[in-house]
């Protein structure tokens, strides 16, 4: 039960070591505006993996007891509480890129591909939040392995579509930094 879930974690981790990678191709700057922006992701992602817990822990509870119609229902609210709570977080993260972003030490130069990056981000973070609180809904079933495999997909789709929006490849127009986020925010869609 334990090894599909560490695979799905990994999957999850991969994103931004997939992303990490081929935005440090285009440069030093880019680097470290990405490296910025990793605790600001990782905070808005406790949110949706903390809601997650709880879902797991509450609706395997509600299911040993045989109550199948109340913890689908603690489901659904689990996953409005998470899509509302993320919400928030993005609508303040917008409105915040510049102060919060030079608050954590990014130089004036940066803040300018941060902010594609994280525009981006912030709009399409939501699309991760009903995978992830639903993968936590699933596993409280007793099934590990789709949770897994629906991550690993997502993780693979975005390693695929990362160099192809980042740099242009194929048909695909160079998106820069913009790109990854793009990529990520598909992969999710995709999930």
């Amino acid at each position: 039960m334990t090894v599909p879930m560490v695979f799905g974690m990994v999957a999850i981790l991969a994103f931004n070591l997939v992303d990490t990678f081929f935005i440090s191709l285009l440069g030093t700057e880019a680097l470290a505006a990405i490296s910025f922006t990793f605790p600001v992701t990782f905070g808005v992602n406790c949110i949706t993996m903390g809601i997650g817990m709880g879902l797991s822990t509450n609706i395997g509870r509600l299911l040993g007891q045989g109550n199948t119609q109340h913890a689908a229902r603690f489901s659904t609210h689990g996953l409005l509480l998470a899509v509302v709570l993320v919400m928030l977080a993005s609508t303040l993260g917008l409105y915040t890129i510049e102060p919060l972003f030079k608050l954590l030490g990014a130089s004036d130069d940066i803040i300018p591909l941060i902010r594609e990056y994280m525009v981006i981000w912030y709009f399409t973070v939501p699309l991760l939040v009903i995978p992830m609180a639903g993968n936590s809904a699933i596993r409280a079933t007793g099934d590990t392995k789709t949770p897994a495999k629906i991550m690993m997909l997502s993780g693979f789709i975005n390693g695929l579509l990362d160099p192809l929006l980042i740099f242009g490849i194929g048909p695909f127009p160079e998106l820069g930094i913009q790109g990854a986020a793009i990529a990520s925010g598909i992969a999710w869609l995709g999930a």
